[in-house]
Parts: structure tokens; sequence; C-alpha cells
């Protein structure tokens, strides 16, 4: 996808994008910001493809062409060995049906332009609350209190240490897997749960930025669906839907050095002049 010429792509995401919105909307931070502490807030949902696309025809219109090309989500990291992704590849961040499924594919540095685009926009914005703030990703520290608000006892940011309610319904998006017992090496396996076949194809992937429960802020999947990139780099918490229960919880790290399929990223923002 990074190799299509900037006018071509152009046209596919402004014919994929919703129209009946305007770029750049200041009324939907009253609603998808949640105040986490005094001058600081956090995005309920991890950022959507729709919002992402909605950054990336705005930088064409006002010719940041570098930046854009910076920006572009690299689609083939869906491509892995022994699995047929190419409908994702094709499909999962342009296709209206993905609009509010978080954007994953990018880098580190199209995350941080991604909220100096939001700071610029906001505080150009008549309509603002705030005078003047800044976008940016959530250090490691705002990141644990935003899930655990403080209760550092918690396992998962809904309180308990069950991956399930008790009307047996999951909590969040992560990868099933179950322990099977080998005679022979007398050592426990684990091995997907729910596997369609036996090419490892991806039968879940994440799920829209707002599914599940949120927790006691109103933020949606601080655990499991995509793993968030935080301000420290090659760092993204919470874990996603690569990975089994026990590595989607509060505490989990992955390690990144390039854009992945199971990695988006989530954006607050901070109040620097009421």
């Amino acid at each position: 996808m990074k190799k299509i010429i900037p006018f071509a792509l152009l046209i596919v995401l402004i014919s994929f994008t919703n129209r009946d919105n305007p770029l750049f909307e200041i009324k939907s931070f009253k609603k998808d910001y949640a105040k986490i502490k005094d001058g600081f807030y956090v995005c309920k949902y991890e950022v959507s493809n729709i919002a992402y696309r909605n950054f990336l025809t705005d930088l064409l219109h006002t010719g940041q062409v570098k930046i854009y090309q910076v920006c572009l989500p690299d689609t083939l990291c869906w491509k892995e060995k022994l699995s047929y992704n190419e409908p994702y590849v094709e499909y999962y961040f342009r296709y209206p049906a993905f609009d509010k499924y978080p954007v994953v594919g990018i880098s580190y540095e199209a995350a941080t332009e991604y909220c100096s685009w939001l700071t610029q926009k906001y505080n150009q914005d008549p309509g603002r609350k705030f005078k003047k703030v800044t976008f940016r990703l959530l250090n490691k520290e705002e990141w644990t209190y935003a899930a655990n608000k403080g209760d550092t006892t918690k396992v998962y940011t809904w309180g308990s240490g069950f991956i399930q309610n008790n009307r047996k319904q999951y909590l969040c998006n992560f990868k099933q897997t179950k322990f099977v017992y080998d005679s022979v090496t007398k050592k426990y396996n684990e091995i997907p749960g729910n596997s369609a076949s036996g090419l490892n194809d991806r039968t879940i992937i994440a799920a829209a930025v707002n599914s599940f429960y949120p927790n006691s802020f109103g933020l949606y999947n601080m655990c499991g669906n995509v793993a968030e990139m935080i301000e420290e780099k090659g760092i993204a918490k919470g874990g996603s839907y690569e990975d089994p229960s026990y590595n989607v919880t509060i505490a989990s790290e992955k390690k990144y050095s390039k854009p992945q399929a199971d990695i988006g990223f989530r954006v607050a923002m901070k109040v620097i002049e009421e």
C-alpha cells in the first residue's frame, strides 16, 4: 500500500471516508474523552480506522505530503506465514465495515504525528472548551492509572481477576487457548482453543473500539483488543487479540520495533491553559 502514489490513495481514502462529518469535530470531545485527573483527559476509545483516514485525508488536503507518506499504515503487517489474510490487507483499513475498528500497522512516529495534528486542530477551533491543550500518547504511569484507577490490586481493568463475568460472557478480546497434557513429555502444552483450521488462520481479529464493557473511567478495551502504544517508544500496553488471557492484564507489555497488526494506540489530552 505504501507504494501507491499519493493522489491515487487520496481518491481511495475520500471514497471510503464518511463525508457527512467534518474531518475534525470539536463536539466529539465532549463525549469521547473521559476526565482522569484535573487537566488530564483520555479518549474512551482506541483510535479508529475512520478517524485515522480523516487525518490522512486532511494531510493531503493541506499539502503535507511528506508527513502523509510517513503516516501511511503498513497494511502488509497482516501477512504472516501459514495464514491467509489477504482480505485484511486489502480491506481492513479502507472498507466501511471496519470504520470503527482500531487502526493498526501504525509506526510510533505516525502515532505521534496524529497527536500533533489533533493538537493543532483543537487549538485552532473557535468552539473549543479549553484555550490551549496538547494531545499525546499516555506514558506508562498514566496508562496504568487510567486502567486501574490507582488500585494496584486489579489484574484486569474491570477489577476482578476473571476473564468472564458471572453470565459467562468474556470481558475483553483475547486469544482463547487451552492446555492439553502430553503423556509422552509429561507436560501441558498450550494450544488454540477455537481454531477453524490447521493453518493458524485469524478467525478472530480486533473488535470495534466500543466493544465489551468500559472500565470505571469509561474507557473501552484497556485490556485486550489491540495492544496500545505508549509514550515510551517500543512498548505497547494491555495485550491484544493475539495474546492469551494471562497476557491481556494491566501489567502486560508487548515489545515492538515495527508496525504490527495487533498494535494500535489511544490518545490523551493535557490541558495547558484553561
